[in-house]
């Protein structure tokens, strides 16, 4: 299997050996399963790799603006791992702004999206500010959450604990 086969062959000749596998097992010939159940699942490993191809080069192509993130012609799976990458490298970066344009989901089967709710729930794992709909109602605008959506609940214990050893410090906790 070399890279001149096609990803539709691919896809046909991993169906084809699954296929002839089971029918192998069934009529008893075990060996023949087994060899035929391992090519196909070797065409399903070359099937995921060219996908893997596709996913990076319509991703490349379509996120030049390093504030844009277009999940257009993307699988959810895809577009989920590589919105976890950008948010994490966004977070880290400390990034004033970002656009995930998510589509409204026209394309999808019924008309019904379903990039945009999965990537909005995986935004709100991030803790930051997104706001479904803008500037358009195919986008999601992510911003760092400021004071008012960070966790501080960390520095009234460390307050308290300062308190408490001050206390002590000054001779009234004893």
């Amino acid at each position: 299997m070399g890279s001149a086969l096609s990803i539709g062959a691919g896809f046909q000749d991993h169906e084809h050996y699954r296929s002839q596998s089971q029918i192998a097992y069934k009529s008893g010939n075990g060996a023949k399963a087994k060899e035929l159940s391992l090519k196909a699942k070797e065409y399903g490993r070359e099937m995921d790799r060219y996908n893997n191809m596709a996913r990076d080069m319509v991703f490349k192509c379509r996120n030049e603006p390093s504030n844009e993130l277009d999940l257009h012609g993307l699988k959810v799976r895809e577009a989920l791992d590589i919105t976890r990458e950008r948010l994490t490298k966004f977070v880290k970066n400390r990034e004033p702004n970002l656009m995930i344009i998510v589509g409204r989901g026209k394309n999808s089967i019924n008309g019904v999206a379903k990039i945009k709710p999965a990537v909005t729930e995986l935004v709100n794992e991030f803790h930051i500010k997104a706001t479904p709909n803008k500037p358009n109602q195919g986008c999601i605008w992510i911003e760092p959450a400021g004071p008012e959506g960070m966790d501080l609940s960390w520095l009234d214990d460390f307050f308290r604990d300062v308190a408490k050893k001050l206390w002590v410090f000054l001779g009234f906790g004893r």
